[in-house]
């Protein structure tokens, strides 16, 4: 009889932690807490139970619970790596970042073989600019998936928090190595450019690549100029600049980067109308007014010009003038 009894109790078990878990996503957690309790009153050392009840108890707002119920299932379910992972979601949507991490870390310990697992520890971190840290984790996840082109993008991103540009600079080249279709890296290469030094030849035949590949992308273009102008090309960057103008003329560093060409080549009347242009879909960026308040001095406009020195001056003190939302 010993039998039928632990059958019928496992059964009742089921039933009451799978009606837990549908109240709990359906959101009726008053039906979630009632039954995920009575689940536990049959199986206190469940952590997959506890774990629920953690979520639920903070939904309801009764945080002590829903601390004592995630501490609970981080003891009954230490060598589980299913369950510490959702615990460390868990702790990461209750802003406990330092316990999110741990578990995550514990995950790894007990899966080492799961790549998301380093992935989601490097982007807490990198959340906080924990930098550091975020490296530490990424170094270990790709050094068993060195042909993850995730891994190697979220390393530049940390190299890049770093200040660590010559590395951020390889991390993102690698990403693209890895795989030629993602665009974050490109768009972190082109805010480097300055960085770039021996590795401007290198970064404009990827943006060349990107150009041809995504001949739609206003970015694209975008990019391919900026690097050609970089290295002196300006001939060349010039109808790059304009194609990508033509297909999102809302992006204001294309005009922006145009108009700075324009005013190399003494072009000065359009060069003022690109950088209004990047004012106008960019006011709160100090860097378009500097270069107005310069176009308007050479074409003999001391007013405008004075007008946005004053603005050029607001704003890269950090003060926000009226009528800039």
């Amino acid at each position: 009889m010993v039998w039928l009894f632990l059958v019928l109790f496992a059964g009742q078990f089921e039933s009451n932690f799978r009606d837990g878990l549908t109240a709990l996503n359906e959101n009726n957690l008053t039906l979630a807490e009632s039954q995920l309790e009575a689940a536990l009153q049959l199986q206190p050392e469940n952590a997959r139970v506890w774990l629920a009840l953690a979520q639920t108890y903070w939904k309801l707002h009764k945080e002590p619970l829903a601390q004592t119920a995630a501490h609970n299932a981080q003891i009954w379910g230490s060598e589980d790596p299913v369950v510490l992972h959702a615990l460390s979601i868990f702790y990461s949507e209750t802003a406990d970042y330092s316990n999110a991490a741990k578990t995550l870390q514990a995950a790894i310990g007990r899966n080492p073989g799961e790549e998301s697992y380093y992935f989601e520890l490097a982007q807490l971190h990198l959340r906080r600019e924990s930098f550091a840290a975020a490296l530490e984790a990424l170094d270990a996840g790709r050094k068993r998936f060195p042909a993850s082109a995730q891994l190697a993008l979220a390393s530049g991103v940390a190299y890049y928090g770093l200040r660590r540009f010559p590395e951020a600079i390889g991390a993102f080249l690698h990403t693209i190595e890895l795989d030629p279709t993602v665009e974050q890296p490109c768009v972190f290469l082109g805010r480097m450019l300055d960085q770039a030094e021996d590795r401007l030849p290198a970064i404009t035949q990827v943006f060349a690549a990107f150009a041809k590949r995504a001949p739609e992308n206003y970015l694209s273009s975008f990019l391919y100029g900026k690097a050609l102008a970089l290295a002196g090309g300006d001939a060349a960057a010039a109808p790059l600049f304009r194609e990508s103008i033509a297909l999102n003329a809302s992006y204001w560093e294309s005009h922006f980067e145009l108009g700075v060409l324009l005013g190399r080549q003494g072009n000065l009347e359009e060069a003022a109308r690109e950088i209004r242009s990047a004012v106008e879909h960019n006011p709160g960026d100090p860097a378009p007014h500097y270069r107005l308040a310069r176009l308007y001095d050479r074409l003999g406009k001391a007013d405008e010009a004075g007008a946005e020195r004053a603005l050029h001056a607001k704003l890269a003190a950090g003060q926000q003038p009226a009528g800039i939302k």
